[in-house]
């Protein structure tokens, strides 16, 4: 009797497979050679997992893809961001993408920031002032312009997106 199954929990398989959440990068006002990484930080982008998010639509998770993982902000200006297990409806986890490319907390008037925006120094600091890593990211009062707040999705990848919104 088992065996009449078996050919539909192949096919649940299967589709189950296809339906997995693709993911993307997200680059610091457009630089394509950084990446959110899930560190907290930006780095250079290596095509590895740690670099992969999905932007959920509806419970506005930024989730790390195919994990539980999700981004977890802090409640004000300053607050370094972590790498968290994804609750349902925690303010700390519900993001939405705005119009003008940066990712803010819902109803909290918070934005994700890269500190001190992508600057010459941390980790990877070298004497040719090149672009350095590791440079932390925080939540940061949101602010039209600010470049520190801009994030833009790999190009190449149909965005899962946020739900979009003038709104901070």
């Amino acid at each position: 009797m088992f065996t009449k199954f078996i050919p539909y929990l192949i096919f649940a398989g299967l589709v189950s497979a296809q339906c997995a959440p693709k993911g993307t990068t997200l680059h610091p006002n457009g630089d394509t050679s950084k990446c959110l990484d899930v560190r907290g930080a930006h780095y250079d982008c290596n095509g590895t997992g740690a670099q992969n998010w999905v932007l959920n639509r509806g419970n506005g998770k930024v989730q790390v893809a195919g994990t539980n993982y999700c981004l977890d902000a802090g409640s004000s200006n300053g607050v370094k961001m972590k790498i968290w297990q994804c609750y349902d409806n925690l303010p700390a986890q519900q993001w939405f993408y705005t119009g003008d490319n940066r990712v803010a907390l819902t109803n909290r008037g918070l934005c994700l920031d890269l500190t001190d925006g992508a600057c010459f120094f941390r980790v990877d600091t070298d004497y040719q002032g090149k672009k350095t890593n590791a440079n932390v990211m925080q939540t940061w009062e949101c602010t039209p312009g600010n470049t520190n707040q801009i994030w833009t999705s790999d190009p190449t990848v149909q965005r899962r997106s946020l739900r979009y919104s003038q709104n901070k």
